[in-house]
C-alpha cells in the first residue's frame, strides 16, 4: 500500500462511493479500501477475504447490535478488534468483488489472444 517509489498510475478494478480494490502495476499488490478500513492482499487472499465477509453476511453468528446500526460483526485476528458492517456496506462490498473479478477475467482472456 505504501511505496517509497510510488507508481505513476494505480489500477483502479472497481469502486463505489466508500471504496476501492485496486492493483499496484509494479508490485501487483492488491488494495481493498472501504470506508476507513484498507488492506493488501496477494489477488486470491483478497478474493477469500472479501467471500469471507459476504459469505457471512446472514450467518447469525455474526449478528451484533450497535449503536450506531451497524449490526453484523467480524472478529478480527486481534482479541480486541472487530469489523463491523450494516448489511449495505456488506452489498457493495460484494459488488465491487464482482465488478473486480471480471476485470480481471477479462484481461486474462485478452491477454490469452494477445
Amino acid at each position: 500500500m505504501y511505496h517509497t517509489n510510488r507508481p505513476t498510475s494505480f489500477d483502479v478494478l472497481a469502486e463505489c462511493a466508500h471504496g476501492y480494490i485496486g492493483v499496484c502495476p509494479g508490485c501487483h499488490e492488491f488494495n481493498f479500501a472501504y470506508n476507513n478500513v484498507a488492506m493488501t492482499f496477494q489477488e486470491e487472499d483478497m478474493v477469500r477475504f472479501c467471500e469471507w465477509l459476504t459469505g457471512n453476511r446472514f450467518n447469525p453468528e455474526h449478528q451484533y447490535c450497535s449503536v450506531q446500526g451497524r449490526n453484523i460483526a467480524f472478529r478480527s485476528p486481534l482479541d480486541n478488534m472487530f469489523l463491523i458492517f450494516k448489511l449495505e456496506e456488506l452489498e457493495e462490498i460484494n459488488q465491487m468483488l464482482q465488478e473486480a473479478q471480471l476485470v480481471l477475467e477479462a484481461r486474462r482472456l485478452a491477454s490469452i489472444y494477445e
